[in-house]
């Protein structure tokens, strides 16, 4: 639904650039079509290399999405764990280990990725997670038959969020970026231009061609930006669902 609100002022404006310069006198109908196969060939070919580049960039972006959600999961089901497990531990320690896990997710849910996005580290959420650390190491001295356990497993949470901070920060290179884009408005520019006689036949396939092209480059925007609003995007909602579970 996102992605159709999206395409709609740009297929607006397509059209009626569309209409201004197929009624242009400088729009020849006939020399188009007479250069049809050369112009075909041209297209063609822009559209392959936009192919090509557009599959590499949305695998590589896919990839470090799935792996994105799978290091949110992992924290967020390591946090889970660790807060039951220490359940186990001397009182004191405990309701430490407790404090320190909601307060980490009170922070996230408050800050968001607004620090994560451009590759920094909030002071307080870092804060807040050094407490943490210092309460687990802790257990080795008061509660020595834990320790080897909860270690592993804060170990688990640690990696988990190392990815989360490493693939947060992560974003197509400038130089691509820019390459893409274009590739695609030269794309969608140039299919204003392919001979076609027949108006509304033209207006079909130009139209489709150019919706095709920037639906992929909206993929591709998002993708590169997966903690910033867009048709799909990672939120808190993970560790809001685990504070709430936690504090009820």
């Amino acid at each position: 639904m996102k992605l159709i609100k999206r395409l709609i002022p740009f297929v607006v404006v397509f059209s009626v650039i569309f209409v201004f310069i197929r009624h242009s006198t400088f729009y020849d109908t006939r020399v188009l079509v007479e250069s049809l196969t050369g112009v075909q060939t041209l297209f063609g070919a822009i559209g392959i290399i936009f192919s090509i580049i557009a599959a590499f960039v949305i695998q590589k972006e896919w990839d470090r999405w799935s792996s994105l959600v799978d290091a949110v999961k992992g924290e967020v089901d390591g946090l889970e764990k660790l807060y039951l497990w220490s359940n186990n531990f001397p009182a004191e320690v405990k309701e430490k280990v407790h404090g320190n896990i909601a307060d980490y997710l009170r922070l996230i849910i408050k800050e968001g990725w607004r620090f994560s996005e451009r590759g920094e580290r909030s002071p307080e959420i870092e804060r807040i997670f050094d407490e943490l650390s210092d309460t687990i190491y802790h257990v080795a001295a008061t509660a020595p038959q834990f320790a080897t356990a909860t270690f592993a497993l804060f170990s688990r949470i640690m990696d988990a969020r190392s990815k989360r901070l490493l693939y947060s920060a992560e974003h197509v290179p400038d130089l691509l970026n820019h390459t893409l884009r274009f590739a695609a408005f030269l794309l969608i520019g140039l299919a204003m231009f392919v001979g076609v006689r027949i108006e509304w036949l033209a207006y079909l396939f130009t139209i489709s061609i150019a919706c095709l092209v920037y639906s992929v480059f909206l993929v591709l925007y998002d993708l590169n930006r997966p903690l910033e609003p867009g048709d799909w995007h990672i939120t808190t909602k993970e560790y809001e669902d685990l504070l709430a579970r936690i504090t009820e």
